[in-house]
């Protein structure tokens, strides 16, 4: 299992919710941190110490805030993450959606380099508050037994501070020239 898929399901569920037919709530802008807890990291020849460095990794990236401006809170989009998922980690399909209110749950199932990889994650979500657990796992026929299980939340601290980290905003796609 690589370390690449499971940064970018991370990664997708710190980016916040979206938008889809039933309007599930938006981070609110302001100043917010994350916390990724490994429950579980096992595979053939996963030591103790590799898991305590997963762990490390994961921590690093909890011991930064974030600030989310209003408008990166406006182009959050949870549902085109995740219908974009194949591109970015190895040709996902997304099934099991649910992504509602204050609920979000899908399953995602991806090939990486010749293997099947599992992405499952359930949890809450509100406009100032994240707590997901989420599963990476080797499935089917080559799979090596490989299985990475963290707790992943992310909470609203009150408004930006000066210095915090501020992500770039995605420009628009500008409209091609008429001919």
């Amino acid at each position: 299992m690589r370390i690449t898929i499971a940064a970018t399901a991370a990664a997708l569920l710190l980016a916040g919710c979206g938008q889809s037919n039933s309007a599930p709530p938006k981070r609110q802008p302001g100043s917010w941190s994350q916390k990724i807890d490994i429950v579980e990291f096992a595979g053939p020849g996963v030591t103790a110490a590799q898991k305590t460095q997963m762990q490390q990794m994961m921590s690093m990236v909890s011991a930064m805030s974030v600030c989310v401006t209003p408008e990166a809170s406006a182009q959050e989009d949870i549902e085109k993450k995740l219908t974009d998922m194949g591109g970015q980690a190895g040709n996902c399909t997304v099934s099991d959606k649910n992504i509602s209110g204050g609920t979000l749950a899908f399953t995602a199932n991806c090939k990486d380099k010749g293997k099947d990889v599992r992405i499952s994650a359930n949890g809450t979500n509100t406009a100032t508050a994240q707590d997901i657990k989420m599963t990476i796992e080797s499935v089917g026929a080559a799979s090596d037994g490989g299985k990475l299980v963290m707790n992943v939340s992310a909470k609203r601290n009150g408004e930006c501070k000066p210095g915090e980290f501020t992500p770039p905003v995605q420009s628009a796609t500008p409209a091609k020239a008429a001919t």
